[in-house]
């Protein structure tokens, strides 16, 4: 190559001075100055083409380089990748063929005197259940059983100082509780339940907790932080959970016969289908709930605050709702046949085709609320205020209930009834 440029540069060199020298009249200092001037010209056209040549064979070379430089890499970054891969399958199978020896050991500090063990041996069952999901139920119920030898409900007949003493529920029982309700659920076999009877959980912290379909008969759930807890369909017969905060808690469908709710908070909760039958709800907070078709027969709800409570099609047969607070609450279709409704608020509430056969509602106050198409056979409505109700299409009123009754002209008669003349 440079050879070939050395020749083409010489060429017009020659052919320039030839030409230069046979032009007549031009002194020789000119005949100087011009071809000079040409081969400066000449000299920076192939000064130009040899840095342009250049720079094309280098860029070329430059390339090649960073493409062989660049396929080393990727070959190792694609080398790098399958020794991840390969090592996290090894770490998982490494973990899963270890998991019988920290099992061992965890369950043997689970039964150390000292609590710091129990604790830590808590958390490594915890995280043996996470990388081995084939012991995952063994590990819950496992942990379950530990609760209830060591938390078990308190009889009547011990020491009441030895009860407050205990009231502050053990550092490892929380823990247990605690692992218990953030486990992965989907890991739970089928139609296997979390077994928690008869244990002392009083003071328990189980926020956000996962315990549905739990065993929990009999348990001891007073003073329990149970906000937004799963509790649906849970077993909570007989259960105590006086002084509870069930805040967004779920119920549905749980079972609470003969359960002991009084004060409790449960504001917003969803109990729809729930069964709480004898079931003590004195006082309890039940504001802006679900309660739709929920069972409360023969249910003490004396005081209870149920204002703008979805109460649709809920059974309170022979239930207690003296003095309770249901303003604004849908009672739509709502058996209410023997129920004691003395006192009770149900201003604004819908009763409308709900049943109060036979029921006692002495002194109710049930301004503006819609009765129609309600079953008032031989309901009790002595000085229940009717001011602005609607009780038109209502079923077996008769005229001797709205004499006993306080009206006015407001209040919407079925149209067989006449109007009281005591009624202003």
């Amino acid at each position: 190559m440079l050879l070939i440029i050395s020749v083409i540069f010489i060429f017009p060199l020659t052919l320039t001075y030839s030409l230069f020298s046979d032009i007549q009249g031009v002194s020789n200092q000119q005949k100087i100055e011009y071809i000079t001037q040409l081969l400066t010209i000449i000299a920076i056209f192939f000064g130009g083409l040899a840095v342009s040549i250049n720079a094309y064979f280098t860029s070329k070379l430059s390339l090649g380089i960073d493409q062989s430089v660049l396929t080393k890499h990727l070959h190792g970054v694609l080398g790098w990748d399958k020794n991840i891969g390969m090592g996290i399958n090894d770490k998982q199978q490494n973990l899963e063929e270890f998991a019988p020896e920290r099992f061992s050991k965890a369950i043997e500090q689970l039964g150390n005197e000292k609590i710091e063990t129990r604790f830590a041996a808590i958390y490594a069952l915890e995280r043996i259940a996470k990388d081995s999901p084939k012991d995952h139920w063994t590990i819950m119920e496992i942990l379950a059983a530990f609760i209830r030898e060591n938390a078990p409900v308190k009889h009547e007949n011990e020491d009441e100082a030895e009860s407050e003493e205990l009231l502050k529920l053990p550092t490892d029982i929380q823990t247990a509780l605690t692992v218990i309700g953030r486990r992965d659920s989907q890991n739970d076999p089928i139609n296997q339940k979390l077994d928690l009877r008869n244990t002392d959980l009083s003071g328990a912290d189980l926020m956000d907790a996962n315990l549905s379909k739990a065993i929990l008969i009999g348990a001891n759930l007073q003073w329990v932080n149970l906000i937004r807890v799963n509790l649906s369909e849970a077993d909570l017969s007989e259960a105590n959970l006086c002084g509870s905060i069930l805040y967004e808690a779920n119920l549905q469908k749980a079972i609470l016969p003969e359960a002991n709710l009084q004060g409790v908070v449960l504001r917003k909760a969803n109990l729809a289908q729930a069964i709480l039958y004898d079931a003590n709800l004195e006082g309890a907070t039940l504001y802006d709930a679900n309660l739709e078709g929920a069972t409360l027969y023969d249910a003490n709800l004396e005081g209870a605050i149920l204002c703008d409570a979805n109460l649709c099609g809920v059974n309170f047969e022979g239930s207690n709702l003296q003095e309770a607070n249901l303003i604004g609450s849908n009672l739509q279709r709502a058996k209410l046949i023997g129920a004691n409704l003395e006192s009770v608020l149900l201003s604004t509430a819908n009763l409308q085709e709900a049943n109060l056969q036979e029921a006692n509602l002495y002194e109710a106050k049930l301004q503006e609320a819609n009765l129609t198409g309600t079953n008032l056979l031989e309901a009790f409505l002595q000085k229940a205020n009717l001011s602005g109700a609607n009780l038109s299409k209502s079923e077996h009123l008769e005229s001797e209930q709205i004499e006993l009754a306080i009206g006015d002209r407001t209040t919407i008669l079925p149209e067989n009834l006449e109007v009281p003349k005591h009624w202003r």
